[in-house]
Order: structure tokens, then sequence, then C-alpha cells
């Protein structure tokens, strides 16, 4: 890349670039460094305007759809006092600094983020990624979560080419290129099931073992490598990017989604494993019952609340393998604890 200067790169771009004005729900995750039930203090209703052709969610197929459909398209009225309340404690943060010019303008000339963020809200996640981790997860770069889907998406989005991996590399320390890389597959992972669970299931002495993980790059099925030190960083990544997909509110009868049931072991584990070091509050004892205006009062919200859990978790395992076998990215992994591999296979 031809060296420019920081005035002629945003004479060059900068107008173009939208202006990211986060949520209630997430200038409430921001400053209070935790997830919230609001059950009682906020209104759901459907978006008129909301349209899925129009997000990264188009790729899905059947009850995924329907599922995602019902999930997204609704809008949320605060209460006043609450809404104060919270617009005050986000105005007391101290702001964000953004990452370089330099990177913003290749994110917006040389990828195509319109496919994600379509909708005008694609963006602001990334935003609000970045944000969430500047300020509650100082010890890590907040540049690898504005940019945790430049790689791939999980619905087979792709706003970078593979071939542009080495300018991309060029922009960042080779271990925020690193946990870019890896962010797409290991979301993956996480959501078709098996890695979680085998985590999940293994001794705390155990992952005290742990030394490193292989899987495969989704841009190109190539080998990547994480120590473990690297992983349960790229793990906590993961734990604040699904803080921004859980509902609002009445946790109790909404919490059925593979985000909250990702979330919530990813809390666990890292809890367990002594690796927690994002500020990501959360207890089960602050789920609250369903109470009016939690929710929109459709069939389908109705009947997608009623799903158990285990089947929400087994249609979207399902739907992942699905969406990888589409774009021949393969979802074998191995771990290596103690000096010997398992795992899905045995990836040398």
């Amino acid at each position: 890349m031809n060296p420019l200067s920081e005035d002629s790169i945003k004479e060059e771009w900068s107008s173009s670039v939208p202006l990211v004005v986060h949520s209630l729900q997430r200038k409430q995750n921001l400053a209070t460094g935790r997830i919230t039930d609001n059950a009682g203090q906020l209104t759901a209703s459907l978006n008129p305007r909301f349209d899925m052709n129009k997000t990264i969610f188009h790729t899905l197929k059947g009850p995924g759809a329907l599922f995602q459909r019902t999930k997204l398209d609704v809008e949320y009225d605060w209460d006043p006092a609450l809404a104060a309340e919270i617009e005050a404690a986000y105005a007391s943060l101290p702001h964000a600094v953004r990452t370089s010019d330099h990177l913003f303008k290749f994110m917006f000339t040389e990828c195509n983020f319109q496919i994600e963020h379509a909708d005008g809200s694609f963006l602001d996640h990334l935003y609000f990624c970045h944000d969430y981790t500047a300020q509650h997860y100082p010890a890590a770069s907040p540049r690898v979560m504005l940019l945790h889907s430049i790689c791939g998406v999980g619905t087979n989005c792709f706003p970078m080419g593979v071939e542009k991996l080495p300018a991309l590399a060029s922009l960042l320390e080779p271990e925020e290129m690193l946990h870019v890389e890896a962010f797409p597959t290991v979301l993956r992972l996480l959501v078709h099931g098996p890695l979680l669970a085998q985590l999940m299931e293994s001794p705390t002495e155990e992952l005290q073992q742990l030394s490193a993980i292989k899987f495969h790059r989704l841009l190109d099925n190539e080998l990547l490598e994480l120590t473990a030190d690297q992983l349960w960083t790229q793990l906590n990544f993961q734990l604040i990017h699904a803080i921004d997909f859980l509902p609002p509110a009445s946790w109790r009868r909404t919490s059925g989604t593979y985000f909250f049931e990702i979330f919530v072991c990813l809390h666990g584990l890292l809890t367990r494993g002594g690796r927690l070091d994002a500020n990501v509050g959360w207890d089960a004892e602050w789920m609250q019952p369903l109470v009016p205006g939690s929710e929109p009062g459709t069939w389908r919200h109705w009947l997608v609340d009623l799903l158990p859990t285990k089947v929400v978790l087994r249609l979207a395992s399902k739907n992942m393998a699905r969406l990888c076998a589409e774009v021949g990215h393969s979802l074998e992994y191995s771990l290596v604890w103690g000096g010997s591999w398992r795992g899905a296979s045995e990836l040398h």
C-alpha cells in the first residue's frame, strides 16, 4: 500500500463512514461492564423497517431464518427514568480511542462491509465490540474486535478476500492478526458445539494442562494454531462478542438462544479456569420472568421462546455444518493436552 498522509486519507474516505450511535442496551453494557435483565422497564414492538434481506442473515433458510428474524425484528421503548440513568452513566465514561485512519481506510476502500451492515446495524456492532474491549478488557487489543468479522461471518458473508491478508497483516501487530484470522473459525466451532462441550466437560485440573489448539482458517482452510494463552484470550473476545446478541429483558423466557447458551458456558468456563480477564458481569440470579412488554405479542415470539434450549442448539449446530459445507470449510480441530492431541481429528 502506498503511504498516505493522515489528511489525505481523511479527505478520501472519512465522509463516507456512517456515524455510529450506540443503542441504550449497548450503552448500558458499556457503562456497567455487565449484562442486565431490564424486565418491566421497557416495551418491545415489531420494527416495521426491518428487512431480513438487508442483513448478514439473508443466507439463512428454514427454521433458522424464522428464528433469527424473530430475534431481530424488534425495537424497544425504554422507561424514561432508566434511559436517563443509562445516558448519564455512559456519558461519564472515557471515550474509546479509535484506531488509525489507515486501518479504517482499508476497511472501507479495500473491503466490502456493505454486505454486513446494509441494515445500518452491523457497523454499530463492530464499534460496540471495539468499545467494550477498550473499556473492559484493557489487556487486549480492541482492534481485534473492530475487525473480528473481516475474514468472514457465520452466515457466509466475506468482507475481504484471502488475497488481501498480507495487506491487512501489514496494518496490525502479529498477535492482533492471529486473533482476527482465528475469530470466525472459533465462533463457528462454538456454535457447532463439540469444542465447547469438550472444554466444558474437562476437569479444572485438566484445563490447566491445555497447551494449544489447531483448526482451519475460514477464508481458505489453512491451518491456524493458538497457544493455550491465546485461546483463553480468544474466548474472552468471544464472550464480549456474545453480549451484543443477548435479549434485554425477561431472560427466564427469552434466553433460549444459542448465543445466550454460549455466553453462559464461556463465562463459566473462563471463571472456572481462572481466565476471565475481561470485565463481564453475569449471575444467573439476575434472570427475571416474563413480564408484559418484554417481547412483541406475536405467535412467532411465543413459539420461539418455548423451544427447548437443546433443540435450539441442535438446529444451530446443523445450520452451521451446512453453512461450512457450502464454502468448503472444515470444522475439524485438535487440542493439545499435556503433549497429546485430542479433538475432532488429528491436525498436525
